[in-house]
């Protein structure tokens, strides 16, 4: 064999899209799984931790002026990274007071170090969102954790979120015809978001089935359409924020995915949806 020829064939960014996506997608799944099998929380941690940090690294690349100055893009990475610390340590009023003193260390920022800042509010107000929509959000994934069964519901929502995606592409690559919101994101198609919505019923179904006792059958079946409908639409929100700030990508981290923010936009708003579920209706034994 041709020794380009050889280089090539281990060079992932030289297949195509499908095969790359095929394979970084098996790559970060499959440790994911052993991490939440035989992991212990704060293994747990670190990951959304340094999901974090790449995500808020990610999300300034895009929406920043290129002005920005760097200790301002330390700051706030930084400070996002006690979102998830404080989830871990002190579950739903931790994770509720990292997210006023994010909003209290940005003003205390603003009033000392730029008070005449014209600019200073419009970067602020990038900052809380950046904040809200990323740590805050990622954090969830902690206070699933905390749950009795929590790893099996993790599992549970990543596997309903991977079942929407896998059956939105393949249906939509072979039986798409009509464009979902074509402003916003032009590839997606109507049957391929319906293909997504029966893929995630029917494994979540399947999942629980096998590994959930409570609640029924039924209920984890619709609430698993209802969880891959919020992916779909978390989908939809990144690619809003990728086309309103000039972006193809957030970046060119994975292979066939583009950045790590393009991988996790579907989970962003599943989590707090998992966890609302298990307060509401799993813990509380509601019908």
């Amino acid at each position: 064999m041709h020794p380009h020829q050889d280089g090539a064939m281990w060079n992932l960014r030289q297949w195509n899209s499908h095969s790359q996506r095929l394979v970084t997608g098996l790559s970060m799944a499959i440790p994911v799984a052993l991490l939440l099998l035989f992991g212990p929380f704060w293994s747990w941690c670190l990951v959304v931790t340094l999901m974090t940090g790449v995500s808020l690294w990610e999300y300034q690349r895009m929406t920043f002026p290129e002005e920005t100055p760097q200790t301002w893009r330390a700051f706030f990475i930084a400070t996002g990274l006690i979102f998830p610390a404080a989830a871990a340590l002190g579950e739903t009023v931790g994770l509720h007071c990292a997210l006023v003193l994010s909003l209290f260390a940005g003003f205390l920022c603003l009033l000392f170090l730029s008070p005449e800042d014209p600019g200073g509010i419009r970067r602020l107000s990038q900052f809380s969102l950046g904040w809200l929509y990323i740590p805050y959000l990622l954090s969830y994934i902690l206070l699933v954790g905390q749950d009795a069964a929590g790893s099996t519901w993790i599992f549970f929502t990543l596997l309903v979120m991977a079942a929407s995606d896998a059956g939105a592409f393949y249906t939509g690559k072979h039986l798409g015809r009509h464009k979902l919101y074509e402003r916003v994101s032009p590839k997606k198609t109507v049957e391929g978001s319906l293909g997504g919505l029966l893929a995630s019923m029917l494994v979540g179904a399947l999942f629980a089935r096998l590994f959930i006792d409570t609640p029924g059958f039924a209920e984890v079946f619709f609430f698993s359409g209802f969880l891959a409908l919020v992916g779909q639409m978390g989908d939809l929100m990144e690619s809003l924020v990728k086309r309103l700030c000039g972006k193809k990508d957030s970046s060119e981290l994975l292979p066939g995915h583009g950045g790590l923010l393009d991988r996790l936009d579907s989970l962003f708003f599943a989590f707090p949806t998992t966890y609302l579920f298990l307060q509401w209706v799993v813990d509380r034994g509601l019908p």
